[in-house]
């Protein structure tokens, strides 16, 4: 027998004490990710289930639309297993088409249509679908693809279907969106109509079923399809449901999350279902309006990545504005630097919200949760403990050694949340989910950090974000990050490597900033200055430079990649 002592912090399990009795006495759910949503809300008929630009839709017309859709997709030959592809938005309809295929076994091809034409048909072809669901807004990209994709059926959805009366109306009168209709290509409304004689039988539940496949980011390469499960969905709405986050029936769920993502799909549409929340959906979220939507809507939840809320702390919308509506305000889908953190927490207190910053760690092949911080369960810079069914080791990166308490490493995961495997790529699969010595795969994610005593997991930056200087001396950017957010004119922060330019090779960080209205030049200079004050000697920036925007990737993060090309000549010595 093993002594506790002996034992890492993955086998002793120290988060645990943080949940109760009931919650760890409970099972996971067995049935899919439709039955799920459907055994929890089916009871509460004429309760709201999504809100769309005033539109409210009820549970019992939610389940009704699916149903229909099922019917639809049931008669024109979609199968168990079969895909199909949908390139569209947060529209009611997409919400259906998901949940629909879902309930008769098929699988959705979630494509984001901001992708480039090339990208779109690649993901279409690779995922073998014969259907396609598009947005009417994307249809110019599928024209040129038509014939290459060959697909049976493609579908046209419209964002302004599902509005209120008068707002559709207005909506058609301004949209200049021209869809050539014919034997291949059918309107929505004709394809809902092509079920109304048939019903689709409901697939037997099977836990390893893929009910999505998602993208990600693709920072390595192409991006690569995750293939997301029922149990995998409902492991995610499970631990949320046995968190610490206080969520009641009928309170409302902004969603501004886009479902094509792993985030967007689990915690930003079946996690706040599974609640029984409200979910207000956003088709086209832009930043910028964040401030004007938690204002016009109230919500209680939100979930978001760390830039969106660095805008919303400037909107006008929101600067007098009492927010103690707001009961969680998550962050997850990229790291949170402490500096910034300062400052929402000191935004949050000014604002009457009396809960600390939701902060979650996750990623897309993991369901994009895997630890959270909430209410009571919190501390300052941590991304929380593992949620209920999910087990976080730090382990000494290419091996499989377990690091102890406090040690720095790479952060694995392993639970039922984990994804069934990257689409049609074996090899990716094997590189990030290993098999260790005690039986299990786990998911390795190239993120450093480490565990407390507690179980509290502490996020510290990316092994392949790393700058490597020429003496082999590793910096982390989001140390630098952390520092320069603290400054008041900063509102937004990426450190980037570039090239070398006193030694033959390596790099050196370069600090790229948006800040508010001021002497951009004195700000980048004093923030320079404290730099070169408060960093040790081998990771101070060799420059700060002011831009009025940094990129964003289609998820919101920091587009550090396309910085690092803009930037990779840079000369700073000049």
């Amino acid at each position: 027998m093993i002594s506790s002592c002996n034992k890492k912090p993955s086998e002793l399990k120290p988060w645990l004490k943080y949940y109760s009795e009931e919650a760890l006495a409970s099972a996971l759910p067995k049935c899919s990710a439709y039955q799920y949503i459907k055994q929890i809300n089916e009871k509460y008929p004429n309760e709201v289930a999504l809100n769309y630009y005033g539109r409210k839709i009820k549970y019992k017309e939610f389940f009704e639309q699916i149903d229909k859709c099922a019917n639809a997709f049931y008669a024109i030959g979609i199968r168990e297993s079969q895909t199909v592809s949908i390139l569209s938005v947060s529209v009611p309809e997409t919400v259906f088409a998901i949940y629909a295929l879902n309930k008769i076994g098929a699988i959705a091809n979630t494509i984001d249509p901001r992708m480039d034409v090339n990208s779109i048909k690649r993901m279409i072809k690779e995922s073998d679908s014969n259907v396609l669901v598009t947005l009417d807004l994307a249809f110019e990209k599928v024209k040129q693809i038509k014939t290459e994709i060959e697909q049976k059926h493609i579908i046209v959805q419209s964002a302004f279907n599902a509005l209120p009366l008068v707002k559709r109306v207005l909506k058609k009168i301004a949209d200049k969106t021209s869809v050539t209709y014919d034997k291949q290509v059918s309107s929505w409304a004709d394809f809902i109509k092509k079920g109304q004689a048939v019903k689709a039988p409901e697939a037997p539940y099977k836990g390893d079923a893929t009910v999505a496949i998602t993208y990600t980011g693709g920072t390595t390469g192409f991006p690569k399809g995750v293939m997301i499960t029922n149990d995998s969905m409902n492991a995610v709405a499970f631990n949320f449901k046995h968190s610490s986050i206080q969520a009641k029936r009928k309170e409302k769920f902004l969603g501004i999350i886009p479902v094509f993502s792993s985030y967007g799909l689990v915690c930003g549409l079946h996690m706040p279902l599974s609640l029984g929340l409200t979910m207000v959906l956003v088709p086209n979220f832009n930043p910028v309006k964040m401030g004007e939507l938690i204002k016009k809507f109230r919500p209680q939840h939100m979930i978001s990545v760390p830039a969106f809320y660095e805008i919303m702390m400037g909107s006008k919308e929101v600067k007098n504005l009492d927010l103690s509506f707001l009961v969680t305000m998550g962050s997850g889908g990229d790291t949170m630097n402490d500096g910034l953190e300062a400052k929402l927490h000191s935004f949050m207190k000014e604002h009457n919200m009396c809960r600390p910053l939701a902060q979650g760690y996750g990623m897309s092949e993991l369901s994009a949760a895997a630890s959270f911080c909430a209410e009571n369960v919190y501390k300052k810079g941590s991304v929380g403990i593992p949620s209920i069914t999910t087990t976080i080791g730090v382990f000494k990166p290419d091996t499989f050694e377990e690091l102890d308490i406090m040690e720095e490493g790479e952060i694995c995961v392993t639970g039922p949340s984990m994804m069934k495997g990257y689409f049609k790529n074996a090899a990716e699969t094997e590189s990030i989910m290993r098999k260790h010595p005690d039986g299990r795969h786990w998911i390795h994610s190239g993120d450093v950090g480490y565990m407390d005593s507690d179980g509290f997991l502490f996020v510290n930056g990316r092994i392949k974000r790393m700058i490597t200087r020429f003496d082999g001396h590793k910096i982390f950017p989001v140390n630098i990050e952390s520092l320069v957010s603290e400054h008041p004119e900063v509102r937004n922060c990426c450190v980037v490597g570039i090239k070398d330019r006193t030694h033959g090779q390596g790099q050196v960080p370069l600090v790229v900033v948006t800040l508010s209205d001021c002497d951009k030049a004195a700000v980048c200079k004093e923030i320079f200055d404290i730099c070169n004050a408060q960093l040790e000697e081998r990771g101070k920036p060799v420059a700060v430079v002011s831009v009025d925007n940094i990129p964003l990737t289609g998820m919101g993060k920091n587009d550090y990649r396309a910085l690092e090309k803009t930037y990779s000549d840079y000369d700073y010595i000049s």
